[in-house]
């Protein structure tokens, strides 16, 4: 069996890896200093540590996803505000 190599084709964007769906979250379309808002009732601690816990998930999976292509990893942050909780690219 032979295999072609392609130059140029981009990355496929927002991947889960693994035969995991790809992530709800916008990661892959953010700039250093982005944010987003997950609208939630942060008054509920079981939403907001839901919440917390789907998004370190998916921030692992979309590093793992994408180290290899872009040899760094995106560091996100993220807290609680007045309507949810606001994620943050930091780098």
């Amino acid at each position: 069996m032979e295999f072609k190599i392609e130059a140029g084709v981009p990355f496929a964007s927002n991947r889960g890896g693994r035969g995991r769906k790809p992530t709800a979250f916008p990661f892959v379309d953010m700039e250093e200093g982005d944010s987003f808002l997950i609208p939630c009732d942060t008054k509920d601690k079981k939403v907001v540590d839901s919440w917390r816990r789907k998004l370190l998930v998916a921030k692992k999976r979309f590093n793992a996803a994408l180290m290899p292509d872009v040899g760094e990893e995106f560091v996100f942050r993220s807290a609680t505000e007045a309507g949810g909780i606001r994620v943050w690219r930091t780098e």
